[in-house]
């Protein structure tokens, strides 16, 4: 999937193209807000995304 390439990527710090990017977060974004019973799961998927630190994350969480 696009979310699996583009954490592959982050990880062996390969150049995404930033349109991917964009639109891979837009999808996210769109389904964290529509489709509650996954929520979790996307947010997480946002959280990868922005590269949020493991205390953003934390702050998240307790904020939710």
């Amino acid at each position: 999937t696009i979310y699996r390439r583009l954490l592959e990527a982050q990880k062996n710090k390969q150049h995404v193209d930033p349109e991917v990017t964009l639109q891979f977060l837009k999808s996210a974004i769109y389904y964290f807000l529509t489709d509650k019973e996954n929520s979790q799961g996307h947010l997480k998927a946002i959280e990868s995304i922005l590269e949020f630190t493991e205390q953003e994350k934390n702050n998240i969480s307790k904020a939710r």
